[in-house]
């Protein structure tokens, strides 16, 4: 059984790791311009939204080889607008729970630190994520009192059935997207594509006259 489950883990990793090096799929997608955990600023012309899982090995690639650059061209310019929807995937027992720390954290104004710290665990267990946590000066009545909160875990469902209508099958999944009303209209990039895949689309669309 131990065998049959490692055989099982190694093809989740190759289909995983094929999904991150497939084309971005054609054509325009609109989804709800959900900007709950959000870094960067509301007045940018271009808005990256993603799909993660903290214990996902794709969106940690992402994180550590492509976020920074992004962050530091873009988010940090006022360009970008960066949103985070989750997606935690049933094989990732700490997925969920990493989730919740993130959101809940986010309603007290404390995102981003902890975000960026997550995914900087050398392992997501739950003693680590409360030390995160911790660490960003969550405080921790209104914390524990969010995590507990059923809606929080709606919320987490709600995005996973966006991703699975856009078509996103795995993580990471990104959209780029412009606003449009009270959606946002953009295109899809799957999987932790290199960075070069994610500049040059940014690029081209702040180019264009309409963007500016």
């Amino acid at each position: 059984e131990q065998i049959l489950a490692e055989l099982k883990e190694i093809r989740r990793l190759l289909e995983q790791r094929k999904a991150a090096d497939a084309p971005a799929p054609p054509g325009k997608v609109r989804l709800a311009d959900v900007g709950t955990n959000v870094i960067g600023s509301s007045a940018a012309p271009l808005t990256l939204v993603t799909f993660t899982d903290y214990q996902c090995p794709f969106c940690r690639r992402f994180f550590e080889r492509t976020w920074p650059e992004l962050k530091r061209r873009y988010v940090d310019s006022g360009q970008l607008r960066f949103v985070v929807r989750d997606m935690p995937l049933n094989i990732h027992e700490q997925a969920l729970p990493a989730a919740l720390a993130a959101r809940c954290a986010g309603e007290q104004g404390r995102f981003a630190p902890v975000f960026d710290a997550l995914f900087r665990l050398p392992e997501l267990t739950p003693q680590a994520v409360q030390s995160v946590v911790t660490a960003a000066g969550v405080a921790p009545g209104p914390y524990a009192s969010c995590v507990a909160r059923a809606g929080q875990k709606a919320a987490i469902d709600a995005d996973e059935n966006e991703a699975e209508r856009l078509g996103i099958n795995g993580t990471p999944g990104f959209v780029l997207a412009q606003k449009s009303g009270a959606e946002l209209e953009g295109t899809l990039i799957v999987g932790a594509q290199p960075t070069e895949v994610f500049t040059s689309r940014i690029d081209a669309l702040l180019a264009a006259p309409h963007t500016r």
